[in-house]
């Protein structure tokens, strides 16, 4: 597509609404740990990533947080707050850097009053978020750290199409809601293997065929639900 944005709902939107997000939106540069949607706080705009990655986290009182789901270039940050209370849920943290668009949410409820097939679209990708989140949680419960960080690994590297990661294991451990000692021991147990290569700051796929055979049955239920959306090609 000519002047595509690089997140793929985006340019997959009917060309008028596409148009008005855009002339309406802006194009931001985020960085790795950058906050862009506050658990508890009224939210103003929706984020859909192009080349960065976020992942939106659950935070307790304790101050435990825990990863509830990922989006990138396929999806949208801020779906329940187009018509929701406005008041976000979840936290949204950049786990890679890079470029996305951010839109308000005034307009998307606009332009779903009255455009059918974007409706179609932020429904699909409404139902695939449900789908994944529901695995998710039987995928913490009952999966060890070990098939939860291939699967982690295999899904970051679908959307960031190269094999280094950057990433540092307290961030990583965060994610996975395992504590730091567990997810050192289940990296370096990859490592081992010669599956993956880390240091300081990121992690490298050296092996992308046993890293699928590594991780959960979820990464593959997680590729299957993606069929609900036209305008995700399915990896591997």
């Amino acid at each position: 597509m000519a002047n595509a944005t690089g997140n793929l709902l985006l340019d997959h939107l009917p060309r008028p609404a596409r148009r008005l997000c855009l002339e309406h939106g802006e194009r931001v540069d985020v960085e790795t740990g950058d906050e862009i949607l506050h658990q508890g706080e009224l939210a103003t705009h929706a984020f859909f990533p192009a080349s960065a990655i976020c992942s939106l986290t659950v935070g307790l009182r304790s101050g435990d947080k825990a990863e509830a789901a990922v989006v990138g270039r396929e999806g949208l940050v801020g779906i329940s707050l187009i018509r929701g209370p406005g008041v976000s849920a979840y936290a949204a943290v950049v786990h890679v850097k890079g470029q996305g668009y951010r839109i308000p949410l005034s307009l998307l409820a606009r332009l779903l009053d009255r455009d059918a097939e974007l409706r179609r679209a932020i429904l699909a990708y409404a139902a695939f978020r449900l789908n994944v989140l529901g695995r998710s949680v039987a995928c913490n419960a009952y999966h060890s750290i070990v098939e939860r960080l291939a699967r982690w690994l295999l899904l970051t590297q679908d959307r960031i199409r190269r094999d280094e990661v950057a990433l540092t294991h307290e961030m990583l451990s965060q994610l996975l809601a395992a504590t730091r000692p567990r997810l050192s021991l289940a990296a370096a147990k990859l490592r081992r293997l010669e599956i993956i290569d880390y240091r300081r700051g990121s992690f490298r796929i050296v092996d992308r065929k046993r890293l699928e055979r590594t991780a959960c049955e979820c990464y593959e239920a997680t590729k299957a639900h993606q069929k609900m959306l036209p305008w995700l090609p399915t990896p591997g």
